[in-house]
């Protein structure tokens, strides 16, 4: 059963519709810590993008307005700022800036399993070096549901590709996060079976793109590109899951 691949980006940008520009008033500086955007994921969603000719489905709103990468009932859907919207409000935000991205990646997903294919997704994150004072141990984490053997199967294949390109980069697996915390690939899992749909979040530490060393953060691209491309090539589908 062939495999399609595709690419997103949750927190592509730290965009504020002007209608809403008034609840960051006075407190704009937020907009440009992590809190409100993942450091260069979109630069390397991009070029992963154009380096597979895959699709990019991508938002450039902050998830200070609304989370894209959680589910509609979850608590962490709107931000201290936009938590007291009125519901009609949250309601007119959900409609603008959350649900177009998630559809569209929902819809591409379903058109692609009723065409007999078997999709893997990958969603392009990165992450701050340091949480409350605690140093992140991982260069670069692959989140995933160690419960679905396909793409268990696929993130020992991908960590596998990762280290023949670098032995010496730490890549582990659900870190920072664990795979199975609500995010956009957990919610889609539970829209589709293990044989049809494998869900990831990369993670890369923003280190390396905030530590002002472009050579640094080029390297890193590039070992990422190289191993999602032999993870492409190696066409693992879910008949070749390890049990």
């Amino acid at each position: 059963m062939p495999v399609t691949y595709i690419l997103t980006c949750e927190h592509a940008g730290n965009e504020v519709p002007e209608e809403y520009e008034y609840l960051f008033k006075g407190k704009e500086e937020i907009l440009y810590t992590h809190k409100a955007i993942d450091f260069g994921a979109l630069r390397l969603a991009k070029h992963l993008a154009s380096e597979t000719r895959l699709p990019l489905y991508c938002t450039t709103v902050s998830r200070l307005l609304a989370e894209a990468n959680r589910s509609p009932d979850s608590e962490e859907l709107f931000s201290e700022y936009s938590k007291d919207l009125s519901e009609k409000d949250k309601k007119i935000l959900l409609g603008k800036i959350y649900y177009p991205h998630r559809d569209k990646v929902e819809k591409k997903v379903q058109g692609e399993i009723a065409a007999g294919n078997q999709v893997v997704h990958l969603a392009v994150h990165t992450f701050t070096p340091a949480m409350d004072g605690e140093v992140r141990e991982a260069d670069i984490g692959i989140l995933f549901d160690p419960d679905r053997n396909w793409e268990a199967t696929l993130a020992r294949k991908l960590k596998d590709y990762f280290t023949e390109q670098n032995p010496d980069r730490k890549i582990l697996y659900n870190s920072p996060y664990a795979g199975t915390a609500d995010g956009f690939p957990t919610y889609l899992r539970k829209k589709f079976t293990d044989e049809q749909y494998a869900g990831f979040e990369l993670e890369v530490n923003q280190k390396f793109f905030l530590n002002g060393e472009p050579d640094v953060w080029q390297q890193v691209v590039a070992e990422v590109t190289s191993a999602f491309k032999s993870l492409m090539d190696n066409k693992i589908s879910v008949n070749d899951a390890e049990l």
